[in-house]
């Protein structure tokens, strides 16, 4: 390689440096440098195992939004259609079979674009697209109350719908959650399944949301908790099984 096609290299890295850099500090703005288009499910599933905290655990993709710079992929916002049985029941009073209707299954940016307005705007204008190309008439979304409330739904102009109903799972000593079936002579304990705020885009006023709007929360209720520090859920990171006597490590803090 020639010494002037490295030195082109390093100058256009260094660009992208620059500019990266002076729009972490709000020099110039996300239009100038992003750009947003439809890309497949298998780039968007490559991408969210990468970088997004959950890894690889599994999640469903009808449409996925790509955000680049420069040609390279830094963002992606998945929507898939809304997987529990009674879900879109629960909220608009519509049969399962409703496609018009979508969740947002991950939102995920590069981690040098944390705590900028990347992430915004790669939803935002992701609704657009949606809206735009496909005729969607709302998108919901749920918010992990053990993480966030979900500011960055309200950013985006999402209408807020409170949390989702309190729930128990059962969780064998190993950390496997079994919500459901026998668990009489299995050892293990029934702890509080995490909340979820509810959020919706909605792009069709005629469509009403059956539940009440609630103002926005501002702040987290409890912190995320870390391995082996202490939950509201155990004591002293350890749970008690009252039908066998046994002591055993929480599996809600120890599996985070």
């Amino acid at each position: 390689m020639s010494n002037k096609l490295n030195m082109n290299i390093t100058t256009q890295s260094d660009s992208k440096d620059t500019l990266l850099e002076s729009f972490k500090n709000r020099e110039i703005k996300a239009k100038s440098i992003f750009s947003l288009s439809l890309v497949s499910k298998s780039e968007a599933y490559a991408f969210v195992k990468k970088h997004h905290y959950l890894k690889d655990a599994k999640f469903f993709c009808v449409y996925a939004v790509g955000m680049f710079f420069n040609n390279d992929m830094v963002g992606v916002a998945t929507f898939s259609n809304p997987q529990g049985i009674s879900t879109l029941k629960g909220w608009f009073g519509l049969t399962n079979d409703c496609k018009d209707v979508l969740e947002l299954s991950r939102l995920c940016l590069m981690p040098i674009l944390n705590g900028t307005n990347a992430t915004s705007y790669l939803l935002s204008n992701s609704l657009k697209i949606l809206k735009k190309e496909n005729g969607i008439r709302a998108v919901i979304t749920l918010a992990d109350d053990d993480r966030h409330v979900g500011s960055i739904y309200q950013v985006c102009n999402f209408k807020y719908f409170g949390l989702t109903d309190k729930k128990t799972d059962f969780y064998t000593h190993d950390g496997k959650v079994n919500p459901r079936g026998e668990t009489k002579n299995i050892r293990g304990v029934w702890l509080p399944r995490n909340r979820k705020h509810r959020y919706c885009y909605v792009m069709d006023c005629s469509l009403k949301v059956l539940y009440l709007e609630q103002p926005k929360p501002i702040k987290k209720i409890h912190e995320f908790c870390e391995v082996g520090e202490v939950c509201s859920f155990c004591e002293n990171g350890v749970v008690y099984d009252k039908r066998f006597s046994e002591w055993h490590p929480c599996p809600k803090c120890n599996s985070k």
